[in-house]
């Protein structure tokens, strides 16, 4: 080969070689690049989200007398985590969402009818450590003066919630009424500042026939369909004048069409293996709170609810369906103090009672075992809280929930009973 030959075979794959380097060097800035663009679209989207996290876990002491007998089952952990997110997606439109879990740690299973239930508080199918959507809907607002709520609404930690739990008013309903989850839609109308004027209709929630869920909302025929309808009219409003603290009154009415009894209800009594359809249920609540009156450290609510059951459908051939299924009317009253004597140390009480007849749309929960809104009977609940900065607080709680007929699985009529169930507990919350 001549050294022309040579020099020129040199010189092109010396310049093979390094357009190889060059393009792969190339490749690897624009695989840099286009991480950092991924990476800032994530940043843009997180800053969009509002993130803000609840850790509750509590030590729970059951003492439980029924009639002549007594037992205890101390030393039960609970725990919740919750993660809430808010995003304004422009002028006239949010976002709000949560995210829950809950688990009992350990078995505080009872058995009917002295049942403290599953701990999920309809959050998961269930139950367990899965993260569920307990809330997830968008506000689009029309002015200041209306809105419209597409989606899964808020249905627990309501009014009355929030004074034991220390926190801001967490749901639009209150809890006594309205405690149970549901997609669906609402309609506001603010007539004047701080009021408000609804009107709604939810889908209750009940997943498709799996194991331990609520029923099926697809059927051949209309006995079978699980298929649960609530509807609804709200008026919110202060009561006092602002010099006064704090207030809210509410009066709501629900009415639910086509009530679906489980079928682990039903089969945990003999009465089948497939959800049904039971009637009808209608609440009428007024709810009344005031914070910090006159200026002082003294907080309190006052709620009543009183319940009527219609239309009692036939639920086992030749069984009078009043017997499973309660046209009777009853009443519930849910009342609370709490003062807070200085930043760091509060002191509260509650009291609640439900007529013989009384049936909540209320499940168990981290904060209340017991389901005590759902008590034909009365509970007395004290509690102290240790305030430890803005973000964290213990709560020392004793709670003594006196049972007059037996927890109702239904909404049905119970024998009575002599049951005296007591709980000792030191919860830890922490929020950020």
């Amino acid at each position: 080969m001549s050294k022309k030959m040579t020099f020129l075979f040199t010189t092109l794959l010396c310049t093979s070689v390094f357009t190889m380097a060059d393009e792969k060097s190339m490749q690897n800035q624009l695989d840099e690049l286009e991480e950092r663009v991924d990476s800032n679209e994530l940043a843009a989207t997180l800053d969009k989200i509002k993130f803000s996290l609840d850790f509750h876990s509590s030590l729970n002491n059951f003492f439980i007398k029924n009639d002549n007998t007594s037992h205890s089952q101390t030393n039960k952990w609970m725990m919740g985590l919750y993660l809430n997110m808010n995003a304004s997606v422009n002028d006239y439109t949010k976002f709000t969402g949560r995210l829950s879990m809950s688990k009992a740690f350990g078995d505080v299973e009872w058995g009917f009818p002295a049942t403290i239930g599953s701990l999920d508080a309809g959050r998961t199918v269930g139950g367990g450590v899965n993260l569920y959507v307990e809330r997830a809907y968008i506000d689009i607002f029309g002015g200041n003066s209306f809105a419209f709520s597409i989606g899964r609404l808020p249905g627990t930690d309501g009014p009355g919630s929030n004074l034991r739990n220390n926190s801001a008013r967490m749901s639009t309903y209150p809890a006594l009424v309205v405690n149970t989850l549901g997609d669906g839609a609402v309609f506001t109308y603010k007539p004047y500042n701080e009021a408000a004027l609804r009107a709604g209709y939810v889908k209750v929630y009940q997943p498709l026939i799996t194991e331990d869920t609520g029923g099926n909302i697809f059927g051949l025929s209309e006995n079978s369909i699980a298929d649960s309808n609530l509807y609804f009219a709200a008026f919110e409003t202060p009561f006092v004048p602002n010099s006064f603290g704090k207030s809210l009154l509410m009066l709501t009415y629900v009415h639910i069409t086509d009530y679906t009894i489980p079928s682990r209800v039903l089969s945990q009594i003999n009465l089948g293996n497939q959800s049904k359809n039971a009637g009808n249920l209608q609440y009428t609540n007024v709810h009344i709170e005031n914070d910090h009156l006159l200026g002082t450290g003294f907080n309190w609510f006052m709620a009543g609810t009183y319940y009527k059951g219609s239309e009692a459908k036939e639920l086992v051939p030749h069984v009078p369906s009043s017997i499973l299924f309660a046209n009777e009317n009853s009443w519930a009253v849910h009342l609370g103090i709490r003062y807070d004597f200085n930043p760091h140390f509060k002191l509260g009480y509650e009291y609640f009672h439900g007529g013989e007849y009384w049936y909540a749309l209320s499940s168990t929960s981290v904060n209340d075992p017991f389901n005590f809104r759902n008590t034909r009977g009365d509970v007395h609940d004290v509690y102290a809280i240790l305030q430890i900065d803005i973000n964290q607080f213990f709560r020392l709680s004793y709670t003594q929930q006196k049972h007059q007929y037996a927890p109702p699985a239904l909404p049905m009529k119970t024998n009575k009973v002599d049951l005296l169930t007591r709980n000792i507990a030191l919860a830890y919350l922490l929020r950020f």
